[in-house]
């Protein structure tokens, strides 16, 4: 069985940044991929936000958080998803 090092996620909504996270967390470098810099942002700040309340409850350290929010790239360049081992598409559906 292969070990994945990296996960690239397509999209950075909801499910994107929340599959980020659990990855993240548990060590595994994340690759998220949306269409605008705005977006990629959004999606990193929300798992800055959860990371934030889960340290209030004292779940996670401020090492963890850091460590996770160091292993995930934000990007709009599809180019870096080249690494992952496993790319999940997670973008947003429009009409």
């Amino acid at each position: 069985m292969n070990t994945i090092h990296t996960v690239g996620i397509i999209g950075s909504g909801t499910m994107g940044n929340g599959i980020a996270q659990a990855c993240a967390t548990r060590g595994i470098r994340v690759v998220m991929v949306d269409i605008a810099q705005a977006a990629v942002d959004k999606g990193l700040a929300t798992v800055a936000g959860s990371l934030d309340r889960l340290i209030k409850k004292d779940k996670i350290s401020t090492a963890d958080k850091d460590a996770a929010l160091s292993l995930i790239q934000g990007s709009t360049n599809y180019d870096d998803l080249k690494g992952a081992q496993l790319v999940i598409e997670a973008a947003t559906e429009s009409e």
